[in-house]
């Protein structure tokens, strides 16, 4: 027998039940990377490069000294926050215009074009190949346009615009759009075609500006060769395209070069926007031909270098039917156009017509015949100095 029998055993406790924790409502999760991810799509470049645009162009505002409309900087006030052309490049050693010319631009339709395309581009293409691959292609770009420009172009005609860069990312644009990697390939061959044909055609704006295809080409054809290399490089089995500190070196150097020009040129400014003192202002331009007999010779007191005011005297003269006495202003006027960057081709030619005209009144027909010929065989004269020419009966 045991010793136990007889006596009740301890009972076991028994065993606990685990109780297993209520399912927590379902949560909407976040993946992982997302913020990352959604960052990485932002064109950083693009949009801060906008930016400094927008400000540069304001700039040029403020600090203008002659304009060619309310809102559109004159000759001068480019000439001396930049712009570039042959004579000043390679006739007086100013290497940096063909930096700062890139960031100038001519009126607000000018730099808003320029922005809307550059936009779209940076949103396809920047994330894509990230921020140093395309900023070396937009500062390649703008410096191969602006050489091709001044090579290429009349050797005072000035050129501003970031026309050239924005080519160039066009044409990558374009020539990435084969990677197996492009997000969209079919919208951005849409985009560079539509954007790139139109820009290499020459064209004169309402203006008289005339768009500067060569800028347009040199950019292109830079933005092509590189990104033909970029796709060389680039294996399809890669998700990232690599070499990207190497692009960054390169765009680093553009950006140190950039900073030196800008540091040059400011030591110019008032060499060449003082020039711009000596011509009449948009605001005080007559705007009919009663405002331009009234104000005559207070503008060509105040505004001697000026032509448009030895113009304006001329055909006040004319119509108080002081015939010698309007010929040497129109005289003036056709000297001073010649090399005056305000004296467009419709001044020119209007001008010609009533030089023209005052001869023919003082009986002098063979010089009036000489002088008016090229306008009578011109089919593209404006509309005044066609009127001028049939009223006067000075083609016959």
């Amino acid at each position: 027998m045991s010793s136990t029998f007889g006596k009740r055993s301890a009972a076991a406790p028994a065993p606990s039940v685990l109780k297993r924790p209520a399912p927590a409502a379902p949560q909407e999760t976040v993946p992982p990377g997302f913020a990352s991810q959604l960052l990485a799509r932002i064109p950083w470049f693009t949009l801060t490069l906008s930016a400094i645009l927008v400000a540069r162009f304001l700039a040029e505002l403020r600090h203008a000294t002659d304009r060619m409309g309310p809102y559109s900087p004159g000759h001068f006030t480019l000439l001396a926050m930049g712009a570039s052309d042959r004579v000043q490049v390679m006739g007086h050693g100013e290497w940096w215009r063909l930096f700062t010319a890139t960031t100038l631009h001519g009126s607000p339709g000018h730099l808003i074009g320029n922005l809307v395309t550059f936009l779209i581009v940076g949103f396809l293409l920047e994330p894509m190949i990230g921020i140093g691959w395309f900023a070396a292609l937009y500062f390649t770009g703008g410096f191969a346009g602006a050489v091709l420009s001044t090579m290429l172009n009349a050797p005072d005609a000035l050129s501003v615009g970031a026309s050239g860069a924005i080519m160039a990312t066009l044409a990558a644009l374009f020539t990435l759009s084969f990677h197996a990697g492009a997000p969209r390939p079919n919208l951005m061959r849409r985009v560079a075609a539509g954007s790139l044909f139109p820009a290499l055609m020459p064209a004169v704006a309402r203006g008289g500006t005339i768009t500067d295809v060569n800028a347009h080409l040199g950019g292109c054809m830079a933005g092509a060769v590189l990104a033909f290399i970029i796709l060389i490089a680039w294996n399809d089995e890669e998700e990232n395209l690599p070499g990207r500190s190497i692009a960054a070196t390169i765009a680093g150097c553009w950006v140190a070069l950039m900073a030196t020009a800008f540091a040059v040129s400011g030591n110019t400014y008032v060499q060449y926007a003082k020039g711009g003192m000596d011509y009449i202002p948009p605001e005080q331009m007559p705007h009919d031909v009663e405002s331009m007999k009234s104000d005559s010779l207070a503008l060509v007191d105040k505004y001697p270098k000026d032509p448009r005011a030895h113009m304006f005297r001329g055909l006040y003269l004319l119509e108080q039917s002081h015939i010698a006495d309007a010929e040497p202003y129109f005289r003036d006027a056709a000297r001073l156009g010649e090399t005056s960057p305000v004296m467009t081709r419709e001044f020119q030619d209007w001008n010609l017509a009533l030089l023209a005209l005052s001869l023919r009144v003082q009986r002098r027909e063979d010089e009036s015949r000489a002088l008016v010929a090229p306008l009578c065989a011109n089919a593209d004269l404006d509309l005044r100095t066609r009127q001028t020419l049939d009223i006067t009966k000075l083609c016959r």
